[in-house]
């Protein structure tokens, strides 16, 4: 048996960006962070039954100098986008005199982004993952030089723990997170999933799903739970298998949660599962749309988004009541100086009401960048909100984002499209019942909190009111509580970080490591 270890998980922060929310906390009551990572949460839950485990999201609170002096051991995780952060992390831990270890997307696509880690997790849980822990209880000290372990044979999904949920307060995340699949099997041409994951998805048993899911709500989570999966639908035959076990689940806890995922627009095309994702009580799909243009959808591999047309599939979840939120990409080579018009055209076409327009950013371990490193047309300058040479000049890109941000995100315009979504989408919704897990008083006291917030900081006190009371008064009359809420916390982010934006205040993509002040602050 290992001896008994004291480690300290800590999770770095994100910059803030569009699809967090951070405007959006100091409506609520409480919430500090968009979603718990998944990732280090099911690493803590690997660490043998003695060792001692202690969680830090620094997007909730920082770590302290009494955190790291109480650990034997420094675990942190993280995307390309925190890599900043990350290497701030490492730095206080070495200055404690802790050991360092890393792991998760960014250090496994790029290791060499991360010199001063004591040890680096390559690849996801597996050998390498058993190796670090052994080599941990044996020699908590720091090796004279850095440790790479590269997973050989990753541990089946069948095998993974539940996540570590309890080592969080969850109440104060924005949305809840699972995992059922890793992988997708597209290749398109800017992601990196393929790359680090596979394109044979992998599963959980639907059984696992429903004892997370009981995990999350013992664990205290309200509202709802994303699926983190890359691609929802990469296996239609297993999600089929895990729908009716979603609904039984629904059912047995009064539909105390609703669930919202990632998909390829294809979904579409499968009534069948569409139809069960209603019932299961889905409510909001990403697609990953990129562009209208069908041309520029074939040369970045993305040709499965023009199996059905794009407006077409966006009415058609509409019908089943699952609002479509859109990645929207700028900076392709296929872009023309109207292709700012072009997006906001689609967005009054189709009346989606939150698009995350993003420059392109080429990814290590993705077609993208072999391609533009190929080209020469890699760009490493930390001053730029994209590492592309684009083919129009890059201030005409940046400058697209901006206008075309500042023009989808009017108030007049965003309280129009979810006007559109009450009309078409949300009546098509499964009409829950008032179980006693959804009229619970933690759901109320929240709620009131949130509606107080909502009616005092944007009914009274923005200068965007008079388009808001157009969109509530309607609805409180009748009592419409939750939709007030559900729109009042997001079209308030939305218009706020647009206007950001449009001065030039935001990164315009949400990949750039381009180093901004934080525009919400931790504290």
């Amino acid at each position: 048996m290992l001896p008994a270890r004291k480690i300290l998980c800590v999770f770095p922060r994100y910059t803030p960006s569009f699809g967090t929310f951070e405007y959006a906390y100091a409506l609520t009551d409480g919430v500090r962070a968009f979603m718990p990572p998944q990732g280090l949460l099911v690493i803590a839950a690997v660490l043998p039954p003695s060792w001692q485990v202690r969680f830090v999201d620094e997007n909730i609170d920082p770590a302290t100098p009494g955190d790291f002096a109480w650990a034997d051991a420094v675990f942190v995780s993280g995307m390309h986008i925190q890599r900043r952060q990350i290497n701030d992390i490492c730095g206080r831990a070495h200055a404690a005199g802790k050991v360092t270890a890393l792991g998760g997307p960014s250090v496994s696509a790029c290791p060499e982004y991360y010199p001063d880690f004591d040890y680096l997790h390559i690849g996801e849980l597996g050998d390498a993952t058993d190796t670090l822990i052994e080599r941990l209880g044996r020699d908590p000290s720091r090796p004279a030089h850095q440790v790479r372990l590269t997973t050989a044979v990753r541990r089946d999904m069948t095998e993974f723990p539940q996540p570590a949920y309890e080592l969080l307060p969850l109440q104060r995340y924005f949305i809840g997170s699972i995992q059922f699949s890793s992988g997708c099997p597209y290749q398109c041409e800017f992601c990196d999933i393929p790359g680090l994951y596979g394109r044979n998805p992998r599963l959980k048993t639907p059984q696992q799903i429903t004892a997370e899911l009981d995990k999350l709500l013992a664990c205290g989570l309200l509202g709802a739970v994303y699926f983190v999966d890359d691609n929802f639908i990469g296996n239609r035959r297993a999600v089929q298998e895990l729908l009716p076990h979603l609904i039984a689940w629904q059912k047995r806890n009064g539909f105390a949660l609703q669930f919202a995922c990632e998909a390829t627009l294809n979904i579409a095309k499968r009534p069948e599962i569409l139809s069960q994702m209603r019932d299961a009580y889905f409510t909001t799909v990403f697609c990953g749309i990129e562009t209208p243009d069908r041309d520029a959808l074939k040369a970045m591999a993305k040709a499965h988004n023009t199996m059905v047309p794009i407006l077409e599939g966006v009415q058609t979840l509409n019908r089943y009541g699952m609002e479509v939120v859109s990645g929207i990409i700028l900076g392709l080579d296929t872009d023309r100086p109207d292709t700012g018009d072009s997006i906001l055209d689609f967005i009054a076409q189709s009346q989606i009401p939150m698009l995350t327009i993003n420059l392109l950013q080429a990814l290590p371990q993705t077609p993208l960048w072999d391609r533009l490193a190929r080209e020469n047309r890699l760009v490493d300058d930390d001053g730029r909100d994209s590492n592309v040479d684009f083919r129009l000049p890059y201030d005409m890109v940046v400058g697209m984002w901006r206008e075309t941000m500042a023009r989808a995100y009017t108030p007049q315009k965003l309280f129009a499209r979810f006007e559109h979504q009450d009309r078409v989408t949300y009546p098509n919704r499964l009409q829950p019942p008032n179980s006693p897990q959804r009229v619970s008083w933690p759901n109320i006291k929240r709620g009131l909190t949130m509606l107080a917030k909502i009616l005092w900081k944007v009914g009274v006190c923005s200068d965007y009111r008079r388009e808001f009371w157009r969109f509530a008064w309607p609805r409180l009359k009748t009592g419409d509580i939750e939709r007030i809420i559900s729109v009042g916390l997001v079209a308030h982010h939305l218009i706020l970080f647009a206007r950001g934006a449009a001065s030039g205040r935001q990164n315009a993509s949400y990949y750039s490591t381009r180093l901004r002040e934080a525009a919400v602050p931790a504290e």
